[in-house]
C-alpha cells in the first residue's frame, strides 16, 4: 500500500467552523453608520388669543347687529368698559363680537377705538376734569402745579402739564433739546402741533393746545425709540376733557 499524501480531512461541521473563522480574519468588517438626526428644536409658543377688548375712545362705541358701519345699533359701550370676546372677523375694517352682562353684538375693532390690552384710568380732580386711560403695569404720579407722570418702565414716561391757557405752561422743550421734526395730531377732536425732538437713544416729543377755554395742556413723552410714537399715539386717544356728542363707529 503506497503512502497518502498530506492531505487534511475535516468533518463537515468543523470545517463550517473553520470557514467561518477564516472570513472573520480574512475580512475587515465596516461599522454601520450612526443615522444623523437633527437635534429637536423648542416649537415657538403661539400668541394667546385675546379674550377681552377694551373700549379706550372717548366718545365710546356703537355695539351692532352685525359686523358693519350699516348695522343696527342696539347700544353704546362706554370708554373704560372691557368686554368678553366671543369671535372676530377682519371684514369691513375688523370687528369684535362681544358679549356683554344683558346685550351682545359688534363693536369696531379698529385700534382708534378699543383695544386688547388692559387698562386703567386716571382722572383729575377739580374743576377743569380730564381723564386718560393707560395700560397695565405704569403707574401714576401727581405732582404739584398740574403735573401728572405716568411712568413705565425705568426712564420712560408720558408727563401731563395742565394750566388755564397755553401761556402759562412751562417751556415744552428740554435744555438743549433740537427739533428734528413737527406734525399734527388730533387728541378728542382738537388738532395739535407734535413736535419730535433729535435723540439717538428715546423717542422725545411734545404736543401742546388749548383744550377748553380754562383748561390747555403741555403732553410730553420719553419712550423707547421705536416703540415710542405708538405709545404715545394710544395714549393721546384716550384722553378726555369735554362733553361728547356723538359715539364712535
Amino acid at each position: 500500500m503506497g503512502k497518502g499524501h498530506g492531505s487534511m480531512w475535516f468533518s463537515v461541521p468543523a470545517l463550517t467552523v473553520l470557514l467561518a473563522a477564516l472570513a472573520g480574519c480574512s475580512s475587515t468588517s465596516s461599522p454601520t453608520p450612526a443615522v444623523s438626526r437633527p437635534a429637536p428644536h423648542p416649537s415657538a409658543s403661539a400668541t394667546p388669543a385675546p379674550t377681552s377688548v377694551t373700549v379706550i375712545a372717548p366718545l365710546g362705541v356703537n355695539l351692532r347687529t352685525a359686523p358693519a358701519a350699516s348695522a343696527s345699533v342696539v347700544g353704546v359701550v362706554a370708554q373704560g368698559v372691557s368686554l368678553p370676546i366671543v369671535s372676530h372677523t377682519s371684514s369691513g375694517g375688523g370687528w369684535w363680537e362681544v358679549k356683554g352682562s344683558s346685550q351682545a353684538g359688534w363693536i369696531t375693532a379698529d385700534l382708534q377705538y378699543t383695544s386688547t390690552l388692559s387698562f386703567q384710568t386716571f382722572a383729575s380732580p377739580g374743576s377743569s376734569s380730564w381723564s386718560v386711560m393707560y395700560p397695565q403695569g405704569w403707574t401714576f404720579a401727581q405732582q404739584s402745579g398740574g403735573t401728572v407722570v405716568l411712568s413705565g418702565a425705568v426712564g420712560h414716561a408720558i408727563t401731563f402739564v395742565t394750566a388755564a391757557t397755553t401761556a402759562q405752561l412751562p417751556p415744552a422743550e428740554s435744555p438743549g433739546a433740537t427739533q428734528k421734526g413737527v406734525g399734527a395730531v388730533q387728541v378728542y377732536g382738537v388738532t395739535a402741533p407734535l413736535v419730535i425732538y433729535a435723540s439717538t437713544t428715546s423717542y422725545e416729543a411734545s404736543v401742546e393746545f388749548q383744550a377748553q377755554p380754562a383748561l390747555a395742556f403741555l403732553i410730553t413723552a420719553q419712550l423707547p425709540a421705536k416703540t415710542g410714537a405708538a405709545t404715545l399715539k394710544l395714549f393721546l386717544e384716550t384722553v378726555f376733557f369735554t362733553v361728547p356728542a356723538t359715539p364712535s363707529p
